[in-house]
């Protein structure tokens, strides 16, 4: 959950500044602490702490140091608490070594109690420590920095992606990968190492996705890989990502969130474009299937459940499942006819390529819907589908929610298609839906500010909805209390009178989306229930819809669109409100506490 960074220059120019701005450019990746090494007259000089990066950088005066080599970090912690001596880098006992790693060694006890027993000093309680710490024993004995690499990561147990800088050979920067993202980047003068493709995009969109196993080092002018686990694997290749480097950048919004949700057009116009040429083989999968589950975790869960209840509306059993549940829940049902749709936007949370790695050894087939490209899920996925949603850098999801939905919506179409159903309305509608969207933004952002200005001082909120509309109402509550800290609960309107209702009182902010289908009235009902106990009643509603204007305290008009891809105008007044109610109460949406971008650990 870490972000990890590494840079060389080819011509032996300053690369602490650069460096700093690669460590600026993850810090959605985690922002406990932060560190740097660099070789300064070939001795290893590390500066690290807790904090922010800005903080950090004064505190250090890092403008003022000067090499041509190094790397940094910027943490979400696991092991052991956020302090200074906690921070990354770690190094072994004669300060030859620096390491940064994201990920989490299991068997790290194990080892750290064979390596004092060897003589070695710890001055951390991370897991990390462990790693310059066993090159270091392994130097001893070999006497070869590479085969004293290649040697620690036969002995680690977990998952890593880690870059160490070392004064026993100053001209190179090794790593090695296994289960966390590591991807090179490279340009005319510099070459790159880092956890994702934000860190370098604004300087160049080349890289080469590293593969689990892979280890070797970059230099000034060349790198080196192989795969310690595949030795007959080829080195991966340099590929052109399709993403441009203002996309990276907030663009004159205050923050990348609400850059994001305003970007949510564009990047719905790519999918709709780019996903069903990718459909061709998923639909045969999906078609001779037993039994299909659709996986995920977070936000993305929410939109597998959107998936299981649209594809049930159309006769098509699905099942959305928990990633981090599936193997306890489903995973002696799968077989070699069984077809997993996973969906993750990072393609690397952790929990997701866990239950697939498990049921790809019983034979099930893959279907991969991911965000970024050649990431784990994508490489390991026998029909990988990749979204235009483009970098999101908020760790609050807005735009890749919006994706996946019209992802699955298209899957569905594609499927209908094929079973020779009318499909061809909601298709169309589908196409149109990102002007309809670009029109509604500006409303949607006007009635969330001055909503936000009632809502700002509550401590909690009931977000309710029936069928397509209950994963709208629990992504709006996750959003809610991820960025604004409100605790917000999301039920099946129906369920609240089976024990959530007794919280309701007066001014209990209650959130309705209503959609017109087979379940508006009860959703009428839920809401004469909730405004009798004297709750405040936000509805979302088709505009027009006079009856539900009139017995709700706030009413929020939606523009028409088919009931099937509701969620792509529903969510987004939600979304919005998270993130004006988070500003008021003086927070960063950018930055919610505990949280990081991409859940690459357990």
């Amino acid at each position: 959950m870490c972000g990890i960074a590494g840079l060389i220059s080819k011509h032996k120019a300053n690369i602490v500044t650069r460096l700093i701005r690669m460590l600026k450019n993850l810090e959605y990746r985690g922002y406990d602490s932060c560190g740097i090494a660099i070789l300064s007259d070939n001795s290893l000089e590390v500066h690290k702490s807790k904090g922010k990066i800005d903080a950090f950088a004064v505190k250090y005066n890092i403008d003022s140091l000067s090499s041509y080599i190094g790397i940094a970090h910027t943490r979400w912690a696991t092991h052991g608490a956020v302090t200074d001596w906690n921070a990354h880098p770690h190094t072994d006992c004669t300060n030859n070594i620096a390491v940064v790693h994201n990920g989490i060694i299991e068997n790290y006890l194990e080892l750290k109690e064979w390596l004092i027993s060897r003589g070695h000093k710890f001055t951390s309680e991370t897991d990390t420590e462990v790693i310059p710490h066993l090159v270091e024993e392994f130097l001893i004995e070999t006497k070869n920095i590479k085969q004293a690499l290649q040697n620690t990561v036969r002995k680690l147990q977990g998952t890593y992606a880690f870059v160490m800088l070392t004064t026993y050979d100053s001209n190179r920067l090794y790593f090695a990968k296994y289960g966390q993202p590591l991807i090179i980047g490279l340009s005319d003068d510099y070459i790159y190492l880092a956890s994702d493709i934000p860190a370098f995009l604004e300087w160049t969109n080349k890289a080469i996705i590293l593969r689990d196993g892979d280890i070797g080092y970059i230099e000034p002018n060349s790198w080196t890989i192989e795969n310690i686990f595949r030795p007959d694997l080829s080195p991966p290749v340099p590929v052109d990502i399709p993403w441009s480097p203002q996309q990276a950048k907030k663009g004159g919004y205050p923050h990348f969130m609400l850059k994001e949700i305003f970007e949510q057009p564009d990047a719905l116009t790519r999918t709709i474009m780019m996903v069903p040429k990718q459909l061709k083989g998923v639909i045969p999968l999906l078609r001779n299937a037993s039994e299909i589950y659709i996986i995920a975790a977070g936000t993305s869960y929410y939109a597998s459940l959107y998936g299981q209840y649209l594809f049930a509306k159309y006769g098509i059993k699905t099942t959305s499942v928990i990633s981090s549940e599936f193997i306890s829940i489903a995973g002696n049902l799968v077989d070699k006819d069984t077809v997993i749709l996973a969906v993750s936007q990072s393609g690397e949370t952790f929990d997701t390529l866990n239950a697939v790695k498990y049921v790809k050894q019983r034979g099930a087939k893959i279907i991969g819907l991911v965000n970024v490209i050649e990431s784990s899920l994508m490489r390991m996925s026998h029909r990988p589908i990749v979204m235009g949603a483009g970098p999101e850098i908020g760790v609050a999801a807005t735009k890749t929610f919006l994706c996946q939905v019209a992802s699955l919506a298209l899957i569905l179409t594609e499927y209908l298609k094929n079973e020779g159903k009318n499909h061809e309305e909601m298709l169309n509608e589908l196409k149109d839906s990102p002007q309809k969207l670009k029109e509604f933004l500006p409303i949607a952002d006007r009635i969330a500010r001055d909503l936000a200005q009632k809502i700002k001082d509550v401590q909690s909120a009931f977000y309710l909805g029936r069928g397509l509309g209950f994963p709208i109402a629990l992504e709006g509550a996750l959003k809610m209390k991820e960025i604004a800290y409100i605790h917000a609960e999301s039920y099946p309107a129906g369920e609240s009178k089976h024990g959530p209702i007794a919280l309701v009182e007066k001014n209990f902010p209650v959130i309705e989306v209503v959609l017109k289908d087979e379940n508006y009235d009860n959703m009428v009902t839920s809401i004469e229930e909730m405004k009798s106990r004297n709750g405040f009643i936000i509805s979302l509603h088709e505009k027009g819809d006079e009856k539900i204007r009139s017995i709700s305290n706030v009413s929020i008009q939606i523009p028409h669109i088919h009931i099937d891809i509701s969620p792509i105008l529903y969510i987004v007044p939600l979304q919005l409100l998270a993130y004006h109610t988070s500003v008021l109460r003086g927070h960063n949406p950018d930055r919610p506490r505990n949280l990081a971008k991409s859940v690459t650990v357990a």
